[in-house]
């Protein structure tokens, strides 16, 4: 009887101690509730910074921002339906310079420096009315890759406007002029130049500009330059000047002329000289044979005229052989080559120049100017000027 008595204290004690942790319990919740559930928005944000700045004190470096981005994470979802934690890359956009420039014609840009956008790691929480954004408070930024600003060149130059080129492009001589050390008149000249021929543009100095011809660089007016644009057909104008300034009376006859067959047709399109029209009808055939032996045909064909009178001694008359080909001093009439016709002819002696005057292993190879092919070809030793005084007088033909 007493040891039931006893076991009946035991369980009544018992009891107490569960009634106590209950409400110990209960009191805990409506502690929490009373704090957080019936907080004002002001409350939570000031809670939720508690929160943030005590965790991440606590917390490790290497864990900080993950776990205390976990935990109000947790507490948004949980009882905050209108809050939402967000952590994303997000792009940073780049800057936009333009820089004024005169070394481009005028209100044309260039991009002179690409730019790229950068990139950043943002947690942010985010405030929703009616699922519609309506708020974001950034927490927390960390760049990762910095943008690269774009920078964009605008020109401001009216003569690079006016002539339609660049920096660094061709420009034309419209009449001769001389290039000078320094923009000014009475500067050292350091080249002439011919007109039509072309220079590189460097810079502008007021009515001057900076120009490279060859291995020169200095100034020229700019009255005396032109473009493309401004002057059509100056480019091809520009091509023939450069063809005459080739000829010189030490030209390599060994290599082509570089005229075109329309060059060669223009140059013996009418000569009044060529009184039966023989080099006129043969044009192409000097073209022709000039890139099939590889030798300047200017060259041939003046050493014709030169030789024939322009086709009227009677040995090209009679025998269709505008060279002499053959023709003795001791008897020229007799002891002359007679040909079929004049591109025969004009074959054979191509072909006799090419092999065995200006090829290193020809019989009379002395060289390849006019004066050393003289040496071997003609008696007449004022024989190279005479033929160099014709090839001038065709080239002049161009134009």
């Amino acid at each position: 009887m007493k040891k039931e008595k006893n076991d009946g204290k035991i369980i009544i004690k018992i009891s107490i101690m569960w009634i106590f942790v209950l409400a110990l319990i209960i009191g805990l919740i409506i502690s929490f509730f009373k704090n957080y559930i019936f907080a004002t928005n002001e409350d939570i944000e000031e809670s939720t910074e508690e929160v943030v700045e005590k965790t991440t004190e606590e917390i490790p470096a290497i864990e900080q921002n993950e776990n205390a981005v976990d935990i109000l994470q947790l507490m948004v979802e949980n009882n905050y339906s209108n809050k939402k934690m967000v952590n994303e890359e997000r792009e940073i956009p780049f800057e936009t310079e333009r820089q004024e420039t005169d070394k481009l014609p005028k209100g044309e840009e260039v991009v002179e420096q690409e730019g790229k956008i950068g990139k950043e790691q943002v947690t942010a929480l985010q405030t929703y009315e009616e699922n519609n954004l309506v708020e974001e408070e950034i927490l927390e930024s960390i760049v990762k890759e910095e943008p690269v600003k774009e920078i964009i060149y605008v020109g401001t130059s009216e003569f690079l406007s006016k002539y339609s080129v660049h920096i660094g492009e061709e420009m034309y001589l419209i009449e001769a002029g001389d290039i000078k050390a320094e923009p000014k008149e009475d500067s050292e000249t350091l080249c002439s130049i011919r007109r039509y021929l072309n220079v590189t543009l460097l810079d502008i100095s007021g009515e001057w500009v900076k120009v490279k011809y060859n291995d020169y660089e200095g100034y020229i007016q700019e009255s005396k330059i032109t473009s493309e644009s401004v002057t059509p057909k100056i480019e091809e104008k520009n091509r023939i000047a450069k063809l005459q300034e080739k000829l010189d009376i030490d030209i390599d006859l060994s290599k082509p002329s570089g005229l075109t067959l329309s060059d060669y047709k223009t140059i013996f399109g009418y000569n009044a000289s060529d009184k039966n029209g023989i080099f006129a009808e043969n044009a192409e055939v000097f073209y022709n044979m000039e890139q099939k032996y590889n030798i300047n045909g200017i060259f041939l064909a003046a050493i014709g005229i030169h030789e024939s009178a322009w086709g009227t001694s009677t040995i090209a008359k009679e025998k269709y052989n505008l060279f002499g080909y053959k023709a003795y001093d001791r008897d020229p009439s007799g002891s002359a080559q007679t040909f079929e016709s004049y591109e025969e002819c004009i074959e054979k002696v191509a072909e006799a120049l090419a092999n065995n005057y200006l090829s290193k292993t020809g019989k009379y190879y002395n060289g390849t100017t006019l004066e050393d092919v003289n040496k071997k070809y003609a008696s007449d030793e004022d024989w190279h000027t005479k033929v160099y005084a014709y090839m001038e007088y065709l080239y002049d033909k161009l134009g």
